[in-house]
């Protein structure tokens, strides 16, 4: 982003343009919040404040209809009940901005949550299940608002306190930290008070940990490459040199040329492995988190065999059943590992290992079953260690 004046550098303007927008609606909140709560308390008697009360929940509605008429009073609810509407949409707009952006990309959510309208209905269904569930009752989702924007406040004032800290900015950091920790006191104290802030957010957090829990293991047998580039210009001629031919795909642990000839030698002596083999090695990721991954391949020949180094994969047995798809061999290779199965499987969704044999089967045949047209099928052998 350059400089609308200079052409160069950051707009500076427009940051302290909106840095004197936000100074000045936190004043302006500040004196009303302040002069709100004064006002609330000295002229509303304690009897019309308690729950029950006809100002309960709404004492400057009761002060506008007592003190200036029923006229003002209604254009007041009306102004009010606008502004909610406003304030809805707004954290409606946040969450349509923010769900799509990281759900799916941990594989956390279907690929329906990528789509605002599907993702609508589905923040409405659970608006409505929690104004429903506490029978909508102000003091009690009251509660729950105010936990959330001490939460959203205390975080960002942490985050920020954290950020100049890093710049050097101690004086200043400092500062930051004393507002976070004048919000997680306050924070503490209205969890203590208002515990339903604290049910309905646990809720929601057990409710969408669970869902993206199953909606990761649901998805976790798709082919998850995203992206593919080559490292140089013979890899790519290599590539498809290789591709639609008559070969033999045999995914490897190590990757080293004494692993491949003696493997090659053990397939050709006791298999019908005819024609060039492929030897595949694939390395994950340092960050195994993101759902998909974009491949980066290195494809070299020896001894009138091929070898494909993968780097940057979220899974390993993904990947071999994406190559498996993009090059069509007559057979692959999968070696057991003869280990725990449930120990493998975690291993599988956490950190894309686990039992690859098995796993490449079951995605192929997915892939198979959710496509219409005919591929071409390899034979495929789950050899013991």
């Amino acid at each position: 982003v350059r400089d609308e004046t200079s052409g160069d550098g950051p707009p500076l303007e427009r940051i302290r343009g909106t840095q004197r927008l936000m100074l000045t609606a936190a004043l302006l909140m500040s004196a009303l919040l302040i002069g709100s709560s004064l006002v609330t308390t000295t002229l509303v008697p304690p009897l019309e404040m308690a729950v029950g009360g006809k100002a309960s929940g709404r004492a400057l509605s009761w002060l506008a209809h007592s003190l200036l008429g029923e006229a003002f009073g209604g254009i007041y609810d009306v102004s009010t009940i606008v502004i909610l509407w406003f304030a809805g949409a707004s954290a409606m707009a946040g969450l349509l901005n923010l769900l799509p952006r990281y759900l799916p990309r941990f594989g956390m959510a279907p690929r329906w949550a990528q789509y605002a309208r599907p993702l609508v209905l589905v923040l409405l269904a659970a608006d409505l299940i929690v104004t429903w569930a506490f029978h909508a009752s102000v003091e009690a989702q009251g509660g729950a608002y105010a936990t959330g924007v001490l939460v959203l406040l205390f975080s960002a004032a942490v985050a920020v306190a954290l950020a100049i800290g890093k710049e050097g900015r101690r004086l200043r950091a400092g500062l930051f930290w004393l507002v976070a920790a004048l919000l997680g006191y306050t924070l503490v104290d209205n969890v203590l008070e208002r515990t339903e802030g604290v049910i309905i957010s646990g809720v929601f957090i057990l409710v969408i940990l669970t869902l993206s829990t199953l909606s990761r293991w649901r998805r976790s047998t798709e082919l998850r490459v995203e992206e593919f580039e080559f490292t140089d210009e013979v890899s790519r001629l290599l590539w498809f040199a290789m591709k639609d031919k008559q070969v033999n795909l045999v995914p490897l642990r190590s990757n080293d040329s004494k692993s491949r000839r003696d493997k090659a030698a053990f397939l050709r002596k006791h298999y019908r492995a005819d024609g060039a083999m492929i030897f595949l090695h694939v390395e994950l990721a340092d960050d195994t988190s993101d759902f998909q991954s974009t491949l980066r391949a290195r494809v070299t020949e020896e001894d009138d065999d091929f070898v494909i180094e993968f780097s940057g994969a979220v899974a390993i047995a993904n990947t071999i059943a994406w190559c498996s798809e993009q090059l069509d061999p007559i057979a692959i290779f999968l070696e057991l590992s003869q280990r725990d199965p449930l120990w493998q499987a975690f291993r599988y969704l956490l950190w894309g290992e686990g039992e690859i044999g098995l796993l490449v089967y079951q995605i192929l045949v997915r892939y198979w079953h959710s496509t219409a047209e005919d591929d071409v099928r390899p034979l495929i052998f789950l050899i013991s260690e």
